[in-house]
């Protein structure tokens, strides 16, 4: 009687001191969201400042810049590509059929709706620009969740005034924003435990970028590990629908075509279009480059070769390889999460068979940015952005790698402040009971 007493007043205690608990929980795990709100506003207000300034400037070129140092990869795709494939589309010509189209049509189908109006030049990159100039509130967010004090400011400001993001995004207006966005988008709602309306967002993000493939089974994962296997299932049934809506009717009409055109090994070539020679080297600026790229370029195009034909073996191993190491954290967080999509983006970039450009790097820094810190960290971070900007072009996957083991590096040393953040938000929650 007197245990069951002790209970019957233990939990009406709980209940009416349950608001106090968890007003102290949102204090402790830095979920205010009033008093956060100056900090979003200022990553908002810069993002939009420097955007819309750097955007205006590069307008006035009409898509006819000036010559550049071409390591900058100074790629003025949305004049000779995006636009006169939109114009095609909106001719009434069939993507992939009739003209090759690189991409999931979600990003046609965005340009074409801003293109449609009577806009000026820049009136298609609307879209890009929007994209571009919320991801910086978004980092903002996602480290509120995972980390405290003043340093998801400091990260929210440093992907707004990203060199790499300004220079792709805001001046060239290149493709990488909405697929990063909803990328991101993604892995917030994931750290909130809405997977469903994550599975949405992953699914969009593939369907405007084909390249998220990479980092899906690692949400994925994280998925099955944070609730359970039927909720996991649901999960990649979501991002099948959403991909496969987004496909069609393409995947229908001629499906070889479509996944060929995207990328996907193993498709032989469709007609009218012509294989790549792996047995030939090739290169110049408009070349994507892979990890032989460099070998060509000091004069061994037979090594290049040999690293290009046998990549897709060896990205294939690696990856599963990463895969694997994450599956065996035993008690896997947020951070592990971050940084593992981090390590699978710059993956891409490292290894990737066909190559790749710089601006596959943007999707990337956030993730990397979401790795850092401590004040050492953020310098690290913007001293890559100059670097990735400035190396030789046949360097760049070699930039991927060096990227990996900064991760690494920032990782192992910020270990045991990760790990008191943990311990304190299993404290605080311990604290809050269920409702």
């Amino acid at each position: 009687k007197t245990y069951c007493d002790f209970r019957k007043n233990s939990n009406t205690l709980m209940k009416a001191y349950r608001p106090h608990l968890r007003l102290f929980s949102n204090m402790e795990l830095g979920d205010n969201r009033r008093g956060h709100l100056p900090e979003i506003l200022i990553v908002i207000l810069v993002s939009i400042i420097l955007r819309f300034v750097v955007a205006s400037i590069a307008s006035t070129y009409n898509g006819d810049f000036p010559e550049m140092y071409p390591h900058l990869e100074p790629y003025e795709d949305y004049d000779r590509l995006y636009l006169p494939e939109v114009k095609k589309f909106l001719d009434g010509e069939k993507i992939y059929r009739e003209f090759f189209h690189a991409y999931p049509p979600l990003w046609i189908y965005t340009l074409s709706a801003f293109a449609k109006f009577d806009l000026p030049f820049w009136g298609a990159a609307i879209p890009i620009l929007i994209y571009d100039v919320l991801l910086a509130p978004l980092v903002y967010v996602i480290a509120r969740k995972i980390m405290k004090g003043k340093i998801p400011l400091l990260l929210g400001v440093m992907i707004a005034a990203s060199p790499v993001l300004l220079w792709y995004d805001a001046v060239f207006w290149l493709n990488p924003p909405p697929s990063t966005f909803f990328l991101l988008l993604s892995l917030y709602l994931v750290i909130l435990r809405k997977f469903r309306f994550a599975a949405i967002a992953l699914g969009i993000a593939l369907a405007y970028k084909q390249t998220i493939l990479i980092a899906t089974p690692f949400i994925l994962f994280a998925v099955y590990r944070w609730s359970s296997r039927r909720k996991s299932a649901e999960f990649l049934l979501i991002i099948l629908t959403v991909v496969t809506l987004a496909s069609l009717p393409y995947l229908v009409w001629y499906p070889d075509v479509y996944l060929w055109a995207l990328g996907f090994p193993g498709i032989p070539t469709p007609s009218p279009y012509a294989p790549d020679d792996l047995t030939v080297w090739k290169y110049d600026i408009t070349q994507p480059t892979h990890l032989g790229s460099v070998f060509g370029d000091l004069g061994f195009p037979e090594i290049a070769i040999k690293f290009r034909q046998n990549l897709l073996y060896v990205i294939s191993a690696v990856f599963v390889g990463f895969l694997f190491l994450f599956s065996r954290i035993k008690k896997l967080n947020e951070n592990d999460l971050v940084k593992y999509l981090a390590y699978s983006l710059l993956l891409f970039i490292f290894l990737f068979p066909r190559g790749t450009y710089k601006y596959f790097f943007v999707t990337a820094l956030p993730f990397f940015a979401l790795s850092c810190r401590k004040k050492g960290d953020i310098v690290t971070f913007v001293l890559l952005n100059l670097g990735i900007l400035l190396v030789p072009r046949s360097v760049e996957p070699w930039f991927a790698f060096l990227m990996m083991f900064f991760i690494y590096m920032i990782a192992r040393e910020n270990t045991h402040l990760i790990e008191n953040e943990e311990e304190k938000k299993d404290e605080v929650e311990g604290m809050s009971p269920e409702p």
